[in-house]
């Protein structure tokens, strides 16, 4: 795993240790499984503009270089803060070939890619399994690290008890020895939908 601490980031992260704890109560558990000494891919559901950096405050180990909606980097102060924060774009709702390399190329070069697979926040109260963008699918299967989920609960307002349970990662080991054909990419979706109701039944506390 290739180690990053930049001013920004570290910056970012200083924010959210004080304001996480005391302004929207947040608690972390498992944090445990995310790995150490090694690079990985981090899969989460997505609540809010608040998510990447919720993640960010309880994955210590690295700085993470998360997908973001194409539209956020069209503004051009915007792009330069996000590119800051590691961030880079994908065009949703189509296969985006270049954000798929870029992705695929920041895990071979060691770093940790950070993933929302939904594509898209939940504006509606609650989670329940939806559709995920097959490209995640894809990344997993042909990264070949560790592939963690993270389910975040809660809302993101004044004592809004923010509630983050992180995964064992998921074991893909045998979907990777199969022909990556859309059968096998259905499943790594199931999978990532499964781990995520079980996190889920772990969130209200």
């Amino acid at each position: 795993m290739k180690t990053e601490k930049t001013f920004l980031y570290t910056l970012a992260r200083g924010i959210a240790a004080f304001l996480y704890p005391c302004v929207f109560l947040a608690k972390a558990r498992g944090v445990e499984n995310f790995p150490r000494e090694k690079n990985c891919i981090i899969l989460s559901n997505h609540l809010s503009a608040w998510d990447p950096i919720t993640i960010a405050h309880v994955y210590k180990h690295n700085e993470i270089h998360f997908i973001a909606k194409e539209s956020l980097f069209r503004n051009r102060a915007l792009k330069w803060f996000l590119g800051r924060l590691h961030a880079f774009p994908v065009s949703r709702g189509e296969a985006d070939l270049a954000a798929m390399r870029t992705a695929l190329k920041v895990i071979a070069d060691g770093h940790v890619l950070g993933i929302f697979p939904e594509g898209h926040r939940r504006h509606t109260p609650g989670w329940e399994p939806g559709k995920l963008e097959t490209g995640v699918a894809v990344m997993a299967l042909r990264s070949r690290v560790p592939v963690v989920p993270v389910f975040i609960a809660g809302k993101y307002r004044i004592f809004g008890k923010i509630r983050v349970v992180v995964g064992t990662p998921l074991d893909m080991d045998d979907l990777r020895a199969r022909r990556p054909d859309a059968q096998t990419l259905e499943e790594v979706k199931h999978r990532i939908l499964d781990s995520w109701e079980a996190l889920q039944r772990q969130a209200d506390w």
